[in-house]
């Protein structure tokens, strides 16, 4: 039967060439077991997820103010803005894009709305930071947000700011649409 691989030299615990060989000298000629086949796990290979197929983008109606950016769409009245902005609507889960580059966050991001909808979450929280470690722009928020207001729109009623508990301008709630 032939011997095991070894592993590389440097991963090895250093053994003098007389320990070695006395060790060697004490398992020739040794068997395994009968019954006891050992087989070695194949590694699964998982499949590549294709890029979800965003819906069609759609118009929204977007106000800035000193909090930050809302948006909501047609449909979406001024009271359930105000309640999401106020964080009665509650966040039924939660992105932390925080440290990923612009990317990984968008299609992360995607996914994550998809999945959202596809679960039929009324709102979510998207934490995105608010730049403060990159000179006082948050490129990573206006990213996300431009992304929601524009290519995933149309997975989108309504965003806003998070209350202060929920991040504040680092964060903001989401009403996906279902």
């Amino acid at each position: 039967m032939g011997r095991r691989p070894r592993p590389p030299a440097s991963s090895r615990p250093r053994v003098s060439p007389e320990d070695e060989a006395l060790f060697l000298g004490a398992i020739d000629g040794a068997v395994p077991l009968p019954g006891r086949d050992r087989v070695r796990a194949v590694p699964v290979r998982t499949a590549v997820t294709p890029p979800a197929v965003l819906p069609p983008r759609q118009a929204m109606t977007i106000e800035s103010d000193g909090d930050g950016r809302y948006a909501r769409a047609p449909g979406v009245n001024r009271a359930q803005l105000a309640e999401l902005r106020r964080g009665q609507i509650r966040a039924e889960a939660t992105l932390d894009l925080h440290g990923l580059t612009s990317v990984v966050a968008v299609p992360t991001l995607e996914r994550f709305l998809l999945e959202s909808a596809r679960l039929r979450r009324r709102c979510v929280l998207i934490v995105h930071g608010k730049g403060t470690r990159s000179d006082g722009v948050a490129v990573l928020r206006e990213l996300v947000l431009d992304h929601l207001t524009g290519p995933a729109s149309g997975l989108v009623h309504a965003l806003a700011p998070a209350a202060p508990v929920d991040g504040g301008a680092g964060a903001s709630y989401v009403m996906v649409r279902t």
